[in-house]
């Protein structure tokens, strides 16, 4: 079983006076922990300011052996950052075409 969990996050720039808009994309190798925990989590890294390899990274330390996925608009700039196992990332794309 493969879990993809997806979300909207805003979070402070650590650059620039700024709001960061994103969408978070965390994929699970088995069933999903407590959602409403794990969404406080991701509020309180959210909610200091970071870059969005920092926060990916937090993110993925939240639950071992995941893949996370951001992407971010920032300036004229689209943002895509991976960590954790890629391979389940690459997963669901994999099933699409079987």
């Amino acid at each position: 079983m493969i879990t993809t969990l997806k979300r909207q996050v805003i979070k402070r720039c650590p650059f620039k006076n700024e709001m960061d808009a994103g969408e978070l994309t965390i994929v699970i190798d088995g069933p999903a922990p407590e959602l409403h925990a794990l969404g406080g989590q991701v509020d309180e890294i959210a909610a200091k300011p970071v870059s969005h390899e920092d926060f990916t990274v937090a993110v993925a330390e939240l639950v071992p052996g995941c893949a996370v996925l951001t992407t971010w608009r920032t300036g004229p700039w689209s943002v895509e950052v991976r960590e954790g196992n890629d391979d389940l990332l690459r997963e669901p794309v994999e099933r699409q075409g079987a």
